[in-house]
């Protein structure tokens, strides 16, 4: 069982290089079918032992970048700072525990490295599991298996699936190869005098064979398909600025006044070469109540330049009832249009998931002694509608998400609209210092482009700031860790991929034929037992 366990820590670790900075994709479908083939025949206890093991090293090898949050921005000791970290990664850990505990209590419905088990049983139960992990206390979507296909020809299911459908995919293809090798290592391992019934056993998996093949190489087909088209006639001078601000120096109030001569003094040098220009997530670290002064001057110079400028900052609304506190809102302003700036603007978009921690404190009554150690500026935040209207600047319509909300496929199919020009996401990944953390980022927000079929626009702080196209390829990009700013022209697309028509639909009809079968297959096994 010890090298099983070692085994196990093996293939959860490797999986981390599938994802972005490193892309050797194959890692992640080679991990989930490793895991697959580990706990297929084992009892519960010894399955949910490797699931979580494999989990640990998964988890630890791919979010390990939180230390340097906890750590260097929560000034906590470094002993303390580890045991948080390894506390987050455990409890990551449960939902692939979970996964192994359900998969094994179902032995007699989906028996050990049967087709119904591998292919139809497991990538059901790990969806459920990955759900409640991007659920439970406003949950912690990172590092889904989907994205590894970025890289493969799995990328062309992105237009008509989601990364849900992509995930559902990539453990379907890990089920049937751990399904063919098995039967293959049975062949080999057998005697000769048997050879002749698993011939025919194998012949029956030719069928498998071919759906692996298809279901992998399928996408191939749609490769020169261009679900939405650029529309030349249309085009704006975009520049996002990339401040370079040190997080250790952001909410300081000091540094406030040089952030903003800052971020001021570049956007000033491109007024005459922009029609929109991008400020980063939170660049004033301050209450817009207390900066209408700075904003209204800003304002009235961007109209008199014909510029729009879209500006992050914290909105606080005080509360209508006395000694109530009032809500603290993650925004992104828009100034420089028609009408005159005047508090408070409906031109806005207002972060809707929040980092537990970071911007909330889930279960605040029991774990708020953790927010208290990790001392995180402006923790106590205010959710903004789910479903909220278009920023608009120079007449084009962009559908925006704020920091970590660019990993929620669904979150921004729900504010999506037919006549969206472009996608907006602003951040600030400081946080994370020179780590993998930001790339896996950019990942997922090329993601979220290939899926709508759009260009997408990613201002930072200081990195990765980034212009990816409708296709989710990377066409510009700033260094991390600089002062700069990026220049491009742009052309909206217009058209529909069916993943932003149907969203998670055909995802859900999948879950529930599989569902189905599972239940088809519980009939069959009573009527056959009854019989």
């Amino acid at each position: 069982m010890l090298k099983q366990v070692l085994l196990s820590l093996l293939l959860g670790g490797c999986a981390v290089f599938s994802y972005a900075p490193f892309h050797i994709w194959p890692l992640a479908l080679i991990s989930f079918a490793g895991l697959l083939w580990l706990i297929a025949d084992k009892n519960q206890k010894q399955a949910t032992l490797l699931s979580f093991t494999w989990a640990i090293a998964y988890f630890a090898a791919g979010i390990h970048w939180v230390y340097i949050s906890i750590r260097q921005y929560g000034d906590l000791p470094t002993m303390l700072a580890v045991l948080i970290l390894i506390g987050l990664i455990c409890y990551l850990a449960l939902y692939p525990l979970l996964f192994a505990f359900l998969l094994r209590a179902i032995k007699r419905l989906a028996p050990a490295f049967s087709f119904m088990q591998l292919v139809i049983a497991a990538p059901l139960i790990w969806q459920i599991t990955e759900f409640l992990r991007g659920y439970i206390m406003n949950g912690f979507a990172w590092l889904q298996l989907g994205y590894s296909g970025l890289d493969s020809p799995l990328r062309n299911y992105f237009p008509l699936f989601g990364i849900d459908g992509v995930n559902l995919i990539i453990t379907c293809l890990a089920g049937l190869l751990v399904y063919l090798l098995h039967d293959i290592k049975r062949y080999f391992a057998t005697q000769r005098s048997n050879n002749i019934a698993l011939t025919g056993r194998l012949k029956h998996k030719i069928s498998a064979f071919f759906a692996l093949i298809l279901l992998f190489f399928a996408p191939l087909l749609f490769s020169h398909t261009h679900w939405t088209k650029r529309d030349s006639q249309r085009s704006a001078n975009f520049t996002l600025i990339q401040g370079n601000i040190a997080q250790s120096l952001r909410w300081s109030s000091q540094q406030l006044d040089n952030t903003l001569t800052t971020y001021l003094a570049l956007t000033e040098a491109n007024f005459d070469r922009s029609d929109i220009i991008i400020w980063s997530e939170a660049t004033i670290t301050d209450y817009e109540l207390n900066q209408q002064p700075f904003l209204a001057d800003l304002d009235n110079e961007a109209r008199a330049n014909n510029v729009s400028v879209a500006v992050g900052l914290i909105d606080y609304r005080p509360s209508q009832q006395r000694n109530q506190p009032g809500n603290i809102y993650n925004t992104l302003l828009v100034l420089g249009e028609n009408a005159p700036y005047v508090y408070p603007s409906t031109n806005r978009y207002q972060k809707h998931h929040l980092v537990p921690f970071g911007e909330f404190t889930p279960l605040e009554t029991v774990l708020k002694p953790i927010a208290t150690l990790l001392d995180i500026p402006m923790s106590s935040m205010q959710a903004g509608e789910a479903k909220q209207p278009p920023l608009i600047m120079k007449n084009f319509k962009f559908t925006t998400a704020i920091c970590y909300e660019v990993i929620l496929s669904s979150l921004i199919w729900q504010n999506f609209q037919p006549d969206t020009d472009f996608l907006l996401t602003v951040s600030n990944d400081a946080w994370f210092g020179d780590s993998i953390g930001p790339l896996q980022h950019l990942q997922m927000a090329q993601a979220r482009a290939l899926e709508f079929g759009r260009p997408l626009i990613r201002s930072t702080n200081n990195g990765v700031t980034a212009i990816i196209n409708e296709n989710g390829t990377i066409i510009q990009q700033l260094p991390q860790f600089e002062t700069a700013v990026l220049t491009a022209t742009l052309s909206p697309t217009t058209g529909l991929t069916p993943y932003a028509i149907w969203g998670n639909k055909p995802y859900f009809i999948a879950l529930g034929l599989m569902l189905l079968l599972l239940l088809l297959n519980c009939t069959r096994r009573l009527v056959k037992k009854t019989a």
